[in-house]
């Protein structure tokens, strides 16, 4: 098994002459069959078939395809706000695909190793790209289509969040029991915030911290963005970190190997799926405590809150099931079984609150809930191993 230090030192020396060019092929091609208003469809990236389904919300029919290059294995995806613009990244061929969804043309932009997740600033100009393999994030202008930094000093880049003022963006390690903050303006990293104890041993260790260890998927900020959570796996806590100071000003111990953490869209409480043990925390926000623990799925992969965040839909992967959770009483409703043996990915909730869109990647389909009456109808033939499931103003994530 390689060791990341190993793969950051190769790309440095290999692609470090690339990292600005723009690659050819597709610039300039119409790539999209049909107009489309970027606000009232669902981007949909597909693994294996490499491209972009675009979905309409109205009729939940798949209306035009965006390729993206072949087998490069698209991975998350997002659009600005203004709907000018779609990314998505391209992990087996080390790229950004950027598309101008009013001209239809696309760009390709050589990143590190593996890009996959990302956050796009709230003005649509600049995107924080994690390549995981090298231990690095990518900064990408998209206007002018070009990598304009990359910075050094990550392990697993793999979650990201931007403060509302736009001023730093914190960075979780999924290698490491860390997270990064990087200072927009000087684009650099300007200090590592340690979780938990987990980090001294892995520091004792060096080969550990490069391997598979479970640390830190993703921070998740509260809605003034005051403070960050950020959930890690090996200490089965979560971190409680001030944004003014960059300190973790509290540690709330939390179930077995946590995955994440979900603020609801009241930002009042934060809901975290502790794989190990199968249960999630539900945080209150104002006083930082576990408030309540209920039973959770096999291999929860996500959250998805509707009706104003008065329930939540967990995603439990291995058992191709959504549970359906009652977040006033803290108690199951039911569970929807799609089947058996079906992968499901991630999900977006619209942003009214009342759909989520769910791909599976095992039937190459994506289902439409409705949260209302957990009711559910299928999207088939959506394109080949749907992952990362994208709406405008929506709550998208990928695992």
């Amino acid at each position: 098994m390689f060791k990341k230090i190993g793969l950051s030192v190769i790309c440095a020396v290999g692609l470090g002459i690339l990292s600005q060019q723009v690659y050819a092929g597709n610039e300039g091609k119409t790539i999209v069959k049909q107009g489309f208003d970027p606000q009232s469809v669902v981007f949909v990236t597909n693994r294996d078939s490499s491209d972009i389904a675009v979905i309409d919300m109205k009729t939940n029919k798949v209306i035009d395809r965006i390729e993206c290059g072949d087998r490069c294995n698209p991975h998350m995806t997002m659009a600005t706000m203004d709907g000018k613009r779609l990314l998505t990244t391209g992990t087996q061929k080390n790229y950004a695909v950027i598309v101008d969804l009013k001209t239809r043309e696309i760009k390709k932009v050589r990143l590190g190793i593996a890009p996959e997740h990302f956050v796009i600033s709230h003005d649509g100009r600049w995107a924080y790209v994690g390549d995981m393999e090298e231990g690095a994030v990518s900064i990408v202008d998209l206007v002018n289509n070009k990598e304009v930094n990359r910075i050094p000093g990550f392990y697993e880049p793999h979650g990201f969040s931007m403060l509302p003022d736009m001023s730093k963006v914190y960075v979780s390690n999924l290698g490491a029991h860390e997270i990064g903050v990087i200072d927009v303006k000087s684009q650099k990293l300007i200090k590592t915030i340690y979780i938990g104890n987990a980090h001294i041993l892995a520091s004792l260790n060096l080969d550990k911290k490069l391997s598979e260890i479970n640390g830190i998927a993703n921070p998740t900020l509260t809605l003034d963005g005051r403070y960050l959570y950020a959930a890690d796996g090996d200490s089965n806590q979560v971190a409680v970190i001030d944004t003014r100071t960059d300190n973790v000003v509290k540690t709330i111990p939390v179930g077995q190997n946590p995955w994440r953490a979900y603020a609801s869209p009241d930002g009042t409480k934060v809901l975290v799926p502790n794989n190990d043990d199968q249960t999630v925390s539900v945080i209150d926000v104002k006083s930082n405590k576990v408030i309540t623990t209920f039973p959770g799925g096999e291999g929860m992969t996500g959250i998805n809150f509707v009706n104003g965040g008065k329930k939540a839909y967990i995603i439990s992967q291995s058992e191709s099931a959504l549970y359906v959770i009652d977040l006033e009483k803290y108690k199951e409703l039911k569970r929807i079984k799609f089947g058996e043996g079906l992968m499901l990915e991630t999900a977006t909730t619209t942003p009214d609150g009342k759909t989520v869109y769910l791909a599976c990647s095992t039937n190459n389909s994506v289902y439409v809930i409705d949260g209302a009456t957990d009711s559910y109808t299928r999207i088939p033939d959506v394109g080949l191993s749907p992952w990362a499931v994208e709406i405008i103003g929506g709550n998208s994530y990928c695992h």
